[in-house]
This record gives C-alpha cells, structure tokens and sequence, in this order.
C-alpha cells in the first residue's frame, strides 16, 4: 500500500470508528419508501395500514410483496392474494421488512456511482445475502424449531455492515480491491449489528451478525440463529464437513456418507431466492 492509500485507508477506517461511536449509521442510498417502512416497524404500535400507506407510494416495491406472497413457498392459502393489506397481514412484519431490504439493494446495484471495486463488492453482496437468506429459510423451516421468516431476514441483512462501508468507500476511492476488502473484513460484522440494533432488531438477529464470522466456533445451549446463519453461509461455499464445522452439525445438515441432507430442498431453494428478486 502506498503512503498516500495507506493514509486514505486509515482516515477510512477512522471515519467508519467514528460513525459507531456517535451511532450515526445510516443507509442514505436506500429508498425513501425502504427507510420509512424500517423507521415505521421500529415501533411497537405500527398497525398494518401504516405499512399498507408506504408500501402504495412504491408500486414497484408493492408488486415485489404481492409476488412473494404468493410464490409456492409463501403462499399461505389457496386462494392468491391481490390487495396489499391481506399480503402484509398473511406474510407478517418480518417478511415485509426482507422484502423491503432485498427490493433496496436490487436499486443498490443499478446506480453507476460507485468505483469499481465498489461495484464488485456490491455484486457480491447481494448474492452472498440471496443464498443466505434462502438458506437460513430453508434450514430453520426443516431442520429446526425456529421462525423461518426471522431465519430469512437474519440471511438477508447479515450484509448490511458490508453495504454500509461500501457507500461509505466513496470517500476513499483510491483503496484497492484488497485494501477495501481488508476494511470490509475487519468492519462489517460490528457495523452491521449496531445497524440492526439501531432498528431495534431482536438481540438473536444482532448476535448472529455480529459473530457470523465464527465459522468454527461452537454454540452453547438450542440451536441458535447464529448456528442456521453460520450454517447457510458455509454451505453458500461449498463447505459440508460436519467434523470440521460445528454449525453444521449442529443444524443437522452435514455432509453424511456422501449425502448432503439440503440437496432435497434444492427447487424450495430456488424458489425463495426467486422470491426476493434474483
């Protein structure tokens, strides 16, 4: 690194120390729609039309919700849901704010303000958050006691530290590709759960964005969202040793006589990435 990156690189990094301190963590580039329904669901008391108002004023946004909705693997019912009161009633708060977040970053990848690198960065993202997500949904729904839908927004928003650095990172364009993924590395797990905690998120979901990165740590007590999110993200690379990695035992999806226990959730896999935009 040069001595001109290598200042550029620290006064980044010192810039990113500082949002966490004064808590000033904010996501400019979403959507004004996205950013009203997160400050809207922070509060105990959001009744359904106060969601139903924002998700009008988006229609792109509102047709995303109605898909999903009644995709195979959300439907609810028989009977296909056409306004958008029985959509957010049926699929819960959980699922509205995942479609929000995904429906974000999809206008994330549009704009060409960014460097390159940024892009990339940005391109990787939003795969890593699809297979997560889809993933995290799949494990908890059929491998064990916990909500799905918290499972998929968990796999979904683990990128957010990540998102949040890459906005941040036009302030430092002449980082390289590895400098900036040093960054990313280093930062992304602590932003992301201040960001979530920010949003008043429930502390499992915070937990499991903050130490998504302890592939070979070993968890306490039930099974944890922390376990399914470690979990989806090693399987998301191709990683299906039980012996080597204690998330995936714990799970239940381990690699087991040459079988791989997710490869019959294959098509449901795929339908919920479809779900969220891919």
């Amino acid at each position: 690194m040069s001595s001109t990156a290598h200042a550029v690189g620290f006064s980044f990094v010192e810039r990113l120390a500082q949002d966490l301190r004064d808590e000033r963590l904010e996501l400019p580039a979403f959507p004004e729609a996205v950013v009203r329904i997160q400050r809207v669901l922070q509060s105990p008391d959001t009744r359904t039309d106060d969601v139903v108002r924002i998700l009008s004023s988006e229609p792109a946004l509102a047709a995303r919700l109605l898909r999903m909705a009644n995709s195979a693997e959300f439907r609810r019912v028989d009977q296909n849901v056409t306004d958008l009161r029985t959509a957010v009633t049926r699929m819960g708060f959980n699922m509205v704010r995942s479609v929000a977040v995904a429906f974000a970053m999809r206008q994330l990848r549009r704009k060409d303000t960014y460097s390159p690198a940024a892009q990339r960065e940005l391109e990787q993202a939003w795969e890593e958050s699809l297979a997560a997500s889809a993933a995290c949904f799949v494990i908890a729904k059929r491998f064990t006691r916990l909500n799905p839908d918290q499972a998929l927004l968990t796999g979904l928003l683990h990128v957010l530290g990540r998102l949040y650095i890459i906005m941040r990172s036009k302030d430092a364009a002449e980082l390289s590709d590895g400098e900036m993924r040093q960054v990313i590395e280093g930062w992304h797990a602590s932003i992301g759960k201040a960001i979530l905690e920010s949003w008043g998120l429930p502390e499992e979901l915070q937990h499991a964005v903050e130490h998504q990165d302890e592939l070979d740590g070993g968890q306490e007590g039930d099974v944890s969202l922390t376990d399914v999110l470690i979990a989806a993200k090693l399987l998301a690379r191709g990683e299906t040793d039980g012996a080597k990695f204690a998330a995936l035992r714990r799970v239940g999806v381990a690699e087991k006589d040459g079988l791989l226990p997710m490869e019959q959730y294959a098509e449901e896999l795929r339908g919920v990435r479809a779900s969220l935009g891919e």
